[in-house]
């Protein structure tokens, strides 16, 4: 994968950066990088639970917020507690549409 660095920079300068070294770039864009398929994989995960071959915008959406509970202590999931919920909610029958769509509703 090859994200442009030329944008990274950017970003880091519409941060409030008034130099940004190209070492700071190409750490930010290995980051991303590694972040971007890390969720790229999870989503497929939640592709494959679906019976669907294409990788949707839930699916995405799923897989984000299950790497920011892995890492991010503000955000309200535990994975544990997510991962108990999907299967307490596929053996009640729902379908992974029905519980993705109960995600996003917890999350507003």
């Amino acid at each position: 994968m090859a994200i442009p660095k030329a944008p990274v920079k950017r970003i880091i300068q519409e941060a409030g950066a008034e130099r940004v070294s190209a070492d700071a770039v190409d750490a930010l864009v290995e980051f991303l990088e590694d972040y971007a398929e890390d969720v790229s994989k999870k989503a497929v995960v939640y592709t494959k639970y679906a019976n669907r071959k294409t990788v949707k915008a839930e699916d995405i959406d799923l897989a984000v917020g299950s790497s920011k509970t892995s890492e991010s202590p503000e955000h309200k999931h535990n994975i544990l507690d997510v991962i108990k919920y999907v299967f307490d909610a596929a053996s009640e029958g729902k379908g992974i549409e029905d519980i993705i769509k109960s995600f996003k509703k917890m999350e507003k």
